[in-house]
């Protein structure tokens, strides 16, 4: 009986997929080529290299010294830290010490994988950005992650200066990275002139997803592909934390995800469809190379909403022919995100369009207001932002979303 009504179900669904895309006639899209991907993440993950056990144990007895677990005089504990550092499997001993209940320790290993040149430490660097409750571990985090080619940590370093705490770690770490990267700041600059420089590298960071320290080598191939695929295999399961661990450290991963995601587009797994999207749409323009892959999806009734709202994220114009008969989808869900892709995109083609949607008082709210942001990212509408205005006057849709919509029009403005 279950298997006769999920027959039934997908059967339903398959017809509004295709009704929908009827409704949303344009180009042809290529037939999807789905196929199970679960097993090949499971087998990356399962290559992850490691160490023989005689490495194991020299880089256990580096560690206790190099970390302060074991006391030593300065002469060996240099002799021993520069060992360690020269380690090509230094990760292996570092990764778990970022996870020390010592919060001294964890800053030492901040501090040691920063200077290990080993860039695949950028994972679970990440992943202790997340959690690190010690405001000096967090600094020595964020200083780490860019010295290993991730700027994720920059905005962490700016935010870490108004701390009294942390301020002056953060203001020298912000005027080494100026002075390695070329960047121009006063020869005693102000807190507010070193918090600018940090955010304008973040943003250079944002739209392309490579770091701008100099010199940083590229990660083990075995080990980048086994780390993505064990994060984007948590979404086999509905724990909302590994999910949640996995969707932080890949949205912030920069480019180094890219490959693996863009493959895991074409899986048969809707979960894995749905996780690679989310993630592609969080990176943003920097993940446009994935964009063809992306297009694709429209043709999925499953993920196509996702596929829209990443197309726009993505600024991949090349899909447009493909996004606008979206505005007239039977599916609200589906003209909501091509609004607003329509907008980031700058498809002045659809200004009517958007304009006739908004305007509409039979159209569902989340259009009309998606419809008017669209608007307003094609340039100034006066109508679009009334509209806008009122609903926050009213307060008759979300408050945040709003905040947040507005945030995005004020940035692409500047």
């Amino acid at each position: 009986m279950k298997r006769l009504l999920a027959s039934l179900a997908l059967t339903l669904l398959g017809a509004c997929g295709a009704d929908a895309n009827e409704k949303t006639a344009g180009p042809q899209l290529p037939p999807l080529q789905l196929a199970p991907f679960l097993p090949t993440l499971k087998q990356l993950e399962a290559e992850m290299p490691a160490p023989d056990e005689a490495a194991q144990r020299e880089l256990r007895e580096y560690a206790d010294i190099a970390l302060g677990i074991v006391e030593a005089e300065e002469r060996i504990k240099g002799r021993v830290e520069r060992s360690l550092l020269e380690h090509p499997d230094a990760w292996w001993t570092l990764e778990p010490a970022l996870e020390d209940d010592n919060v001294a320790v964890r800053r030492r290993a901040a501090w040691l994988a920063g200077r290990s040149g080993q860039s695949i430490l950028q994972f679970p660097l990440l992943q202790r950005l997340k959690y690190e409750a010690d405001p000096e571990a967090v600094v020595w985090v964020a200083d780490a992650l860019q010295r290993l080619g991730n700027d994720t940590g920059l905005s962490w370093l700016g935010s870490a200066m108004n701390s009294e705490a942390t301020a002056e770690l953060a203001g020298r770490q912000a005027i080494a990275i100026c002075q390695q990267r070329g960047v121009e700041v006063s020869e005693q600059p102000t807190w507010e002139e070193l918090q600018a420089a940090m955010q304008r590298l973040d943003e250079q960071w944002r739209a392309t997803g490579v770091g701008g320290a100099p010199d940083v080598g590229p990660p083990d191939g075995k080990q980048l592909e086994a780390r993505v695929a064990r994060r984007l295999a948590t979404t086999e399961k509905t724990f909302l934390r590994p999910i949640d661990d996995a969707r932080y450290v890949l949205n912030r991963s920069g480019v180094l995800a890219l490959p693996l995601l863009e493959r895991t587009l074409n899986a048969s797994e809707p979960y894995l469809r749905t996780i690679a999207l989310q993630v592609l749409t969080e990176l943003g323009r920097c993940a446009r190379p994935a964009g063809g892959a992306v297009t694709a999806l429209l043709a999925d009734p499953l993920t196509a909403s996702y596929a829209t709202r990443a197309l726009g994220e993505l600024g991949y114009a090349e899909a447009l022919p493909y996004v606008r008969p979206r505005l007239d989808a039977i599916d609200s869900e589906q003209r909501s995100e091509a609004a607003r892709a329509l907008g980031l995109l700058g498809d002045e083609q659809s200004r009517g369009a958007l304009l006739a949607h908004m305007q509409d008082a039979s159209e569902t709210l989340d259009v009309r207001v998606s419809a008017a942001f669209g608007l307003c990212c094609l340039g100034e509408q006066a109508e679009a932002e009334r509209f806008l205005a009122e609903r926050e006057a009213k307060q008759d849709y979300h408050g945040p979303t709003l905040t947040h919509l507005r945030e995005r029009i004020a940035a692409r403005s500047r």
